[in-house]
């Protein structure tokens, strides 16, 4: 009796023993199938990422070739607008061109504009004493100040920015004078002007650092831009308005008395910095929403026909 029941005990110890192997296998089993499945996921995301990056730098190319088509009258209206383009393989994005002359230049527009300016894209009364800032910055980065910082580190441009005051054979008017390079990026607002760093941000609509004469574009300037132009009245801003819609050019004769009127504040020169974004619209294997955006500089003196000033990814 007492054999029965001990051997008894041990198939019960057997047949647990038996149950927990099992479980723990199959406890194996779904987390192999899981990191498997995440695995796979993963692959997945990352070629949907690489696609995405490849159709990107296609937007660029696109909008460089729609650079290229435009004549030059067409290209001082580049304004930002979105352009539906086709990139192949059902992959669509929209398309935003805009002439870097439309924006104020924080190294080379004047002082008093760019405080303007930032006071109307939203920066408000913290834009006050903003052109005193920028002033003495600008007289620090001169070559031969020993004021603040020497000017090896903060007037010398990078690579891609050092000839961006270079004369463009066929453009109009001499060579703009050098400024000093302050601003690299407009990154740089916070820690040199002590804005807020979300301020510095939401005026990238309205600022930039690659307005290679620092001349303002009326064609291309948001309105922000035109109402800060001191001596533009309400009257001129309707009338560029109007050269807009009718697709003028430099040759339209109340823009060019608007330029002799505001001498060194606008103008109508050909443009050859251009600021580009492209978003992926949707498509197979992509990732809807994706972004890029560049700055090229039309190089009609160099083998390739740009050069790239800026490029970032989202």
């Amino acid at each position: 009796m007492s054999r029965a029941r001990h051997a008894a005990a041990e198939r019960g110890i057997i047949l647990v023993a038996v149950l927990l192997a099992v479980a723990i296998m199959s406890v194996m089993v779904v987390a192999a199938a899981a990191l498997t499945r995440a695995g796979i996921g993963n692959e997945q995301l990352e070629q949907r990422r690489l696609a995405s990056h490849l159709a990107l730098r296609s937007g660029i190319e696109a909008a460089k070739a729609l650079i290229l088509a435009a004549p030059d009258d067409r290209r001082l209206l580049f304004t930002g607008d979105n352009e539906a383009v086709d990139l192949g393989n059902g992959v669509s994005a929209t398309v935003s061109l805009r002439d870097a002359g439309g924006l104020a230049d924080l190294n080379r527009s004047d002082p008093q504009l760019i405080e303007a300016v930032a006071r109307s894209g939203g920066l408000g009364k913290a834009a006050d004493g903003l052109a005193e800032k920028i002033t003495e910055l600008r007289k620090q980065a001169a070559p031969g100040s020993d004021v603040g910082q020497p000017p090896a580190k903060v007037g010398r441009p990078p690579p891609a920015n050092r000839n961006l005051n270079a004369a463009v054979p066929g453009s109009e008017g001499a060579k703009p004078p050098v400024a000093p390079i302050v601003f690299l990026s407009l990154d740089q607002m916070p820690a040199l002007l002590g804005i807020e760093s979300a301020d510095a941000a939401a005026l990238a609509p309205v600022l930039t650092v690659y307005n290679p004469t620092g001349q303002i574009n009326p064609l291309a300037a948001p309105d922000e831009v035109l109402q800060s132009i001191p001596g533009l009245t309400n009257r001129d801003i309707s009338d560029i308005a109007m050269a807009r819609r009718k697709g003028a050019g430099k040759d339209d004769s109340r823009l060019q008395q608007l330029i002799q009127r505001l001498p060194g504040l606008l103008s109508l020169r050909r443009p050859r910095v251009f600021m580009i974004e492209v978003r992926l619209a949707g498509g197979p294997g992509i990732l809807p929403g994706s972004a890029a955006r560049a700055v090229v500089r039309v190089t009609p003196e160099a083998l390739m026909p740009f050069g790239t000033l800026a490029l970032e990814e989202e």
